[in-house]
């Protein structure tokens, strides 16, 4: 199995449960790390328990995209008009991704929708490199926890990249083109 590309990176408020809306594209995705942490939970249990148990903690989120709109800095940061103050905060909301996946020459598309995301802006670097343009794009860094379900996670497999960013829009609760 190989992962080659990645592509429509989603977010959205989230209502109370599990539903989401007011969804928008933040630019192109440019790269992606999820990094699940985990607790060992095996010191609390009895003598009869065998193996070492560990137990999802959270999950860390570094996301690059092409672009950070307006729309999706007032939905992952907290801001409003453009403007960065002491007080935003970010609020809890869904974060969607596809990737495509090749498994034996078959391509099919994996959908991803994090449940419940806060985000805050990574640091940032500009500059040149010589007579050269050295593109910087802009970048989240956050943690995904489990929702009042338990759930963290959500992945889904497709036949076609459309399926796919159908089913992220849903989750979403985006409507039209995107």
């Amino acid at each position: 199995m190989a992962y080659i590309g990645l592509a429509y990176p989603i977010m959205a408020r989230k209502r109370d449960g599990p539903e989401y809306y007011d969804g928008v594209l933040t630019g192109k995705a440019v790269e992606t790390e999820i990094t699940p942490n985990y607790i060992d939970t095996s010191g609390y249990t009895d003598i009869n328990d065998l193996g070492q148990k560990k137990e999802f903690a959270y999950a860390d989120i570094k996301l690059t995209t092409s672009d950070l709109p307006d729309t999706a800095r007032a939905i992952a940061l907290g801001e409003s008009d453009g403007v960065s103050r002491d007080r935003d905060e970010s609020e809890i909301i869904g974060l969607g991704l596809m990737r495509t996946r090749i498994v034996n020459d078959r391509v099919t598309y994996e959908a991803i929708w994090l449940h419940q995301a806060k985000l805050w802006e990574a640091s940032g670097t500009s500059g040149t490199r010589g007579e050269t343009v050295d593109f910087q794009t802009p970048a989240l860094e956050g943690i995904a926890e489990p929702d009042e379900n338990g759930e963290w996670r959500t992945t889904k497999q497709f036949d076609t990249r459309n399926e796919a960013l159908s089913w992220l829009k849903e989750k979403a609760g985006m409507e039209g083109e995107i």
